[in-house]
């Protein structure tokens, strides 16, 4: 049998997506949740074993690998999906909001993985982070998300160098704009911004629409992560967006970020390298289906 994946932030979104997707393929989910309720939903999901985890409570991911120790089964892999938005401008965000944004999306993984890694080496297995868009683009209403996110590649690309001699494969999955709950959330825990203009100030109506059910369904993201988890070769990056405006956007904003270091330097590269570094990378892509090729580590 297959030994469970651990997917963070399942009360809605991605997150559900990811567990019910990887559930509904055979692998044994755990899933965490902060709420009874949510876990009793979550429960009625075969192959999902929901578990109360705040990934910022010390206590409560010590209590998680309890839980996990207790099953007897391993684990195979860590889904760091949970994670917070806060929408308005930098220079009215008070430290304590900035903080609480990078407690989740930051200190949480880094929380979670630390706790859990051993099991991760043991079974040389796999950790997917959840980065965004944000990650690479960094929008002026999104500033302390986009700075959460953007630690956040930097951690997977820290924590990939440090776990490969040791079997254990790091990427990341950056989504485009899916259905979700962050909108909503971020609206319920943070004050409306003090600079807030017309647009933004809407969202904290009581009357407003933060359901994002304008966008697709996130199944994209949840095959992007069962290939991150079980491809044979996983990439090291999966961007995974519902068109291609934002794939434009993000990969201009890429190559942009290439164009400002690299005029900077009186070693600059020729376009003649930057077209073979690509087409390099471009030769070890695999489609991000999520049926490929498994590892071994049943």
């Amino acid at each position: 049998m297959p030994q469970p994946v651990l997917v963070t932030g399942c009360s809605s979104g991605i997150g559900l997506a990811v567990a019910t997707h990887l559930a509904s393929r055979g692998v044994p989910v755990y899933a965490t949740v902060r709420s009874d309720a949510d876990a009793a939903r979550l429960a009625r999901i075969d192959g999902v074993e929901a578990l109360i985890c705040d990934v910022t409570v010390d206590a409560q991911v010590a209590h998680l690998r309890e839980t996990i120790d207790a099953r007897g089964d391993g684990l195979w892999g860590i889904v760091h999906n949970a994670g917070i938005a806060h929408l308005g401008h930098l220079t009215t965000t008070s430290q304590g909001d900035l903080r609480a944004v990078f407690e989740v999306n930051v200190f949480g993984v880094h929380r979670v993985t630390n706790a859990l890694v051993d099991l991760l080496v043991a079974s040389r297995g796999r950790i997917v982070t959840m980065s965004s868009l944000s990650g690479t683009l960094s929008p002026p209403l999104l500033g302390a998300y986009a700075m959460s996110k953007h630690a956040l590649e930097a951690y997977t690309d820290a924590l990939a160098k440090q776990l490969a001699p040791l079997g254990v494969r790091v990427c990341a999955v950056a989504p485009g704009n899916y259905e979700s709950a962050i909108a909503r959330n971020a609206v319920e825990r943070f004050a409306p911004p003090p600079d807030a203009g017309e647009d933004l100030a809407a969202l904290y109506a009581p009357d407003a629409d933060t359901s994002r059910s304008e966008f697709p369904a996130p199944e994209p993201v949840a095959a992007a992560c069962h290939a991150a988890l079980f491809d044979e070769t996983p990439l090291e990056r999966y961007l995974v967006v519902p068109n291609a405006e934002e794939a434009d956007r993000t990969l201009e904003q890429a190559a942009h970020e290439w164009a400002r270091l690299n005029a900077s330097t009186p070693y600059r590269w020729s376009s003649e390298r930057l077209v073979a570094e690509v087409d390099a990378g471009a030769g070890g892509a695999t489609a991000a289906t999520g049926d490929g090729d498994r590892a071994d580590h049943d």
